[in-house]
């Protein structure tokens, strides 16, 4: 297994944060818009969120080296 060193890891920090701001605010969005949100769905939404977000950054090009 490959080590990760230390330019690899501030190169996917930025991504890292920005993936758990967007999953707080879909996760209100959705709280606001429809009220209480099962868990299950809440997980849902994470995991979507998740993949979807790698798979967008890696189509626009602005993904970390690693990612790609």
């Amino acid at each position: 297994m490959e080590r990760m060193d230390k330019d690899q890891l501030l190169e996917l920090a930025p991504h890292y944060l920005a993936m758990l701001l967007l999953v707080f605010f879909i996760l209100e969005v959705s709280q606001a818009v429809v009220g209480e949100v099962a868990f299950w769905l809440e997980s849902a939404l994470i995991m979507v969120v998740v993949f979807a977000y790698r798979l967008i950054v890696v189509r626009l090009g602005f993904a970390p080296s690693s990612w790609e």
